[in-house]
C-alpha cells in the first residue's frame, strides 16, 4: 500500500512531481544555453572594442564557442526528449556538455583579458 493509502494516487503524485522537475530542469538548461550565447557575444564585442586581440585570433575562438553552444543545444533537445530514457544518464551527459562549454567561455574570456 502506498504512503497515501492508495497506490494509484501515490503514482499520480510521483509522476506529477517528476514531470515538474523535468520542466524545471529543462528551463534551467535552456537558460544556461542562452547565458552561454550571451557570453560568447560579449567576448566578441569586447574584443572588437578593446582591439587587444586581432580578428584572426577571435574569429576562430567565437566559431569554436558557437560550435560548442550548438552541441549544448543538441544535448538540451535530447534531454527534453528523454522521458522514455534513463533521466539520470541523460542529465549527466547534459551537465558534462554544459561544463565543457562553460570552461571554454571562461578560457576565451581570460585570454581576451590577458590580451
Amino acid at each position: 500500500m502506498g504512503i497515501f493509502g492508495d497506490d494509484n494516487m501515490q503514482n499520480e503524485r510521483l509522476d506529477a512531481l517528476e514531470g515538474h522537475i523535468r520542466v524545471l530542469t529543462e528551463t534551467v538548461l535552456a537558460n544556461q544555453v542562452d547565458l552561454a550565447g550571451a557570453w560568447i557575444a560579449i567576448i566578441g564585442l569586447q574584443a572588437q572594442i578593446d582591439e587587444k586581440v586581432s580578428a584572426e585570433e577571435i574569429d576562430p575562438t567565437i566559431g569554436a564557442l558557437n560550435d560548442q553552444l550548438g552541441e549544448a543545444r543538441d544535448q538540451l533537445a535530447k534531454a527534453s526528449n528523454a522521458a522514455t530514457e534513463s533521466w539520470a544518464t541523460m542529465q549527466s551527459g547534459v551537465r558534462d556538455s554544459f561544463e565543457t562549454l562553460r570552461e571554454s567561455v571562461r578560457e576565451a574570456s581570460d585570454r581576451l583579458k590577458r590580451g
